[in-house]
């Protein structure tokens, strides 16, 4: 299998990674792909999929894998606080980082984080909080995710803020989609207070792959298609370069020991 694992080292510490902003934002893949790593890596990890919409991450890590945990009984508030804890609490007694993908319901994971002090939890029981807050680049996009990290409901953790060109509606790929959020002066002060920015890049084969009905990591690895025959080559370089892309813009912006 080809490496697309951003560079590591021992200062690796146990994080609960915690998925925000709207559905389609593209924070199931991410995840994924945080996944993907810390198990190349040979770091324990767990999936948590708490999307009660989109099982994306648990299509992936199932609960009964070794990897995934059991997904709330409902999307109801109660529900969903009594799934965080008893996941947390799995997490912790399995000594294993873990992300969270609450879907994208964030009144859910608002009042969650702000009723429990997550991050202040987190941190006392040895895990480092990293809020990953993603975004498309419509203007509404960015205005959902600021006013979330505005309310300070995230805090006392590590954020970054993922730009995901896939959701970009031109055809055209010269120019920059996110280029009038660089120069807004809520992103200026999301940076000022400590918010890195990392380009997610466009897989803009995803769909081939869908229909193939493989996932971007099956074809990582060179998994046949269901009649045993080869995903296109072509799909598959594609793949595994935006898999190393993704990486490298994440150890670029000095986020990579941020991740599981």
């Amino acid at each position: 299998m080809p490496d697309t694992t951003p560079r590591s080292d021992e200062r690796h510490q146990r994080r609960s990674v915690w998925r925000i902003g709207r559905g389609r934002s593209g924070g199931s893949l991410a995840l994924s792909c945080f996944m993907h790593w810390a198990i190349e890596a040979g770091r324990p990890a767990l999936a948590a999929d708490g999307d009660p919409n989109n099982p994306t991450l648990s299509k992936l890590f199932p609960s009964d894998g070794p990897y995934g945990v059991d997904r709330p009984t409902s999307a109801e508030l109660e529900a969903s606080k009594i799934w965080l804890a008893n996941t947390l609490a799995e997490a912790l007694s399995e000594d294993a980082s873990i992300v969270i993908d609450m879907g994208g319901g964030d009144r859910v994971s608002e009042e969650l984080a702000a009723e429990s002090d997550l991050g202040a939890f987190l941190r006392a029981n040895g895990v480092i909080p990293t809020f990953a807050y993603f975004t498309g680049p419509e203007r509404d996009d960015f205005d959902h995710v600021y006013r979330i990290w505005d309310s300070s409901s995230f805090k006392d953790g590590d954020s970054v803020l993922f730009l995901n060109e896939g959701l970009y509606r031109s055809t055209s790929r010269s120019s920059d989609p996110f280029a009038w959020l660089r120069k807004d002066e809520r992103l200026l002060a999301m940076h000022d207070a400590g918010v890195r920015t990392v380009v997610f890049p466009a897989l803009t084969c995803m769909k081939y792959l869908e229909n193939d009905g493989l996932n971007v990591f099956d074809v990582i690895a060179g998994k046949p298609k269901a009649d045993g025959s080869q995903v296109n080559p072509l799909w598959r370089h594609m793949a595994v370069k935006w898999l190393r892309d993704f990486g490298a813009n994440i150890e670029e912006e000095g986020v990579h020991l941020w991740l599981p």
